[in-house]
């Protein structure tokens, strides 16, 4: 006898034959020319196939987009704004953070190899921007180097909310000190678009800068970056750090 559906163990119903054969052609026509005129709601549609397989996907897809206007917004949009979307479960929201944190490291990869400099704020924003640009909370990062401004180790080191982030200079110290770095750059990424920076970052950059100097490392730069395409905000460049 075939499980109950309502209990556990039931095997979920199968797509109708139309939409399987919707969902087949679709898969047909990237395998001929990749998203070559491909709608955006079908993109959509095809990414979920992957984590929702036995449910139709368009009305997904299209209400993503109808909330979030275009595919940058929904990968930028935060797991909370996603979930509100019915369809929409945990595993939707770490697929898409999941790829949009792929593209952007394989990006990076692409753009500077294994050991990038970076040589100035712009070298940054280029380094980050597909990393942190369209991220829905506050990150803050630190970038560690040596004394040719090489990347030594690039980590996040607090993850906030849509407006703020928690630093500790002792522990930017402390992972400089153990990765060797003679040199230390930070940057956070304001989900509002705002570049200016707030008091709490004027604070914590003057706070960062005592702590390196009393340790005889050099604080580089404190860069803010804003959504993709919205800039970016330099200490150094601004005359905020010495």
């Amino acid at each position: 006898m075939s499980p109950h559906p309502g209990r556990k163990g039931a095997t979920p119903p199968a797509l109708p034959s139309d939409h399987e054969g919707h969902r087949s052609r679709l898969l047909e026509r990237f395998d001929q020319a990749g998203l070559t005129g491909f709608a955006d709601h079908e993109v959509l549609e095809m990414l979920l196939f992957f984590i929702r397989p036995r449910i139709d996907t368009k009305p997904i897809a299209k209400a993503l987009l109808r909330e979030f206007h275009d595919l940058p917004g929904v990968f930028a949009a935060s797991p909370d704004r996603l979930t509100a979307i019915p369809g929409v479960k945990k595993a939707t929201t770490q697929f898409l953070a999941f790829l949009r944190d792929l593209s952007g490291r394989i990006l990076q990869k692409k753009a500077y190899g294994s050991t990038p400099t970076i040589s100035q704020a712009s070298d940054l924003v280029a380094y980050l921007g597909g990393t942190m640009a369209n991220l829905p909370v506050e990150q803050f990062r630190a970038i560690f180097v040596d004394n040719a401004n090489r990347i030594l180790k690039d980590e996040p080191l607090s993850i906030g909310t849509e407006d703020q982030t928690a630093v500790y200079p002792r522990q930017v110290m402390q992972r400089a000190l153990a990765v060797h770095a003679t040199g230390i750059i930070v940057a956070h990424n304001h989900p509002s678009g705002a570049l200016r920076p707030s008091p709490a970052d004027l604070e914590i950059t003057r706070r960062l800068d005592a702590a390196a100097q009393a340790l005889e490392l050099r604080l580089l730069d404190h860069v803010i970056l804003g959504r993709e395409g919205a800039g970016y905000f330099s200490f150094r460049e601004h005359g905020l750090l010495p």
